[in-house]
């Protein structure tokens, strides 16, 4: 019987929010997205700070 709290709630929850299957999916996606856009974003300035260190560090 617990089994079937988390499918329940899960329907009641589509139900009462009024947003389809498409409409979750397509916010988790969009969710999903910006959060790989900010990784890769942070990813490039670490790799623009090394490189501007390296590049300070052959200067000296």
């Amino acid at each position: 019987m617990k089994f079937l709290i988390i499918p329940a709630l899960l329907a009641v929850t589509l139900l009462v929010s009024g947003c389809t299957t498409s409409s979750w999916i397509q916010a988790a996606g969009g969710v999903m997205q910006a959060k790989d856009d900010y990784d890769k974003q942070a990813r490039n300035q670490r790799i623009r700070d090394a490189n501007a260190a390296a590049a300070r560090a052959r200067r000296q």
